[in-house]
């Protein structure tokens, strides 16, 4: 009896949703396709497939601690994960291989809502199988590389400031303030003061350092080993 069911759940709740999106994907893209407009170039194929690639890897993890420990949270997680990844524009792979994105309609990282409308067609069960299938053709073909969820959402994909652009970017910042670190403390070095403990007193408000020895900050320094002032 067990077998009967599982096939049942399998036809309903998977492979007549495949099939029911499927009939409607291209219609429903060719719809909203005519109010989209966008200038921007599309990215590299090769990075956005890397990239989706490495986002469907941490999708897979969340399903093995599910199957391993038979706890839905992890489900919970990865399907989250999926649906807000490109929440202030990217994911962990778009970010790893400098990819962003942006909103059609103001020009900046995508928000969480526009991540949610884009990315909901893959955490729906049957649709998403489907979907894989069909966004990816979308990418490929699309000449700005637009999905059905990039037009859901006023969407693109393109390059940007990746991991790598970033460490650089924090390199070059560190390297210019520990430059003028340097600098600062180079005008900031004492001076040894060779006239006569007179002449360093008249001109120098002082306090004492030491058996022998007056100091003012940043101007110099006297010392006199004959005498313990």
């Amino acid at each position: 009896m067990t077998v009967p069911f599982s096939v049942n759940a399998l036809i309903g709740w998977v492979v007549l949703p495949a099939l029911a999106f499927g009939l409607v994907y291209y219609p429903l893209t060719k719809l909203i396709a005519s109010g989209l407009v966008s200038s921007y170039a599309k990215a590299d194929i090769r990075k956005r497939i890397s990239a989706a690639t490495l986002d469907g890897l941490l999708l897979v993890s969340s399903v093995i601690l599910y199957q391993r420990f038979d706890s839905v949270i992890f489900l919970v997680i990865g399907a989250s994960y999926l649906a807000v990844r490109d929440m202030r524009g990217q994911s962990i792979g778009k970010l790893l291989f400098g990819l962003v994105v942006i909103d059609l309609q103001t020009g900046k990282r995508a928000a969480f809502t526009a991540s949610l409308r884009r990315n909901v067609i893959l955490i729906v069960p049957g649709v998403n199988i489907a979907a894989v299938a069909l966004e990816f053709l979308a990418v490929v073909r699309d000449p700005q590389g637009q999905r059905l969820g990039d037009r859901l959402a006023q969407t693109q994909v393109v390059e940007g400031l990746g991991a790598k652009e970033l460490i650089d970017e924090f390199q070059r910042w560190w390297q210019r303030v520990a430059g003028e670190l340097a600098r600062s403390s180079g005008r900031r070095r004492p001076r040894v003061t060779r006239g006569g403990i007179s002449e360093f007193l008249a001109v120098n408000p002082v306090e004492r350092r030491g058996p022998g020895c007056l100091f003012r900050r940043n101007r110099g320094m006297w010392c006199d080993r004959r005498s313990s002032l």
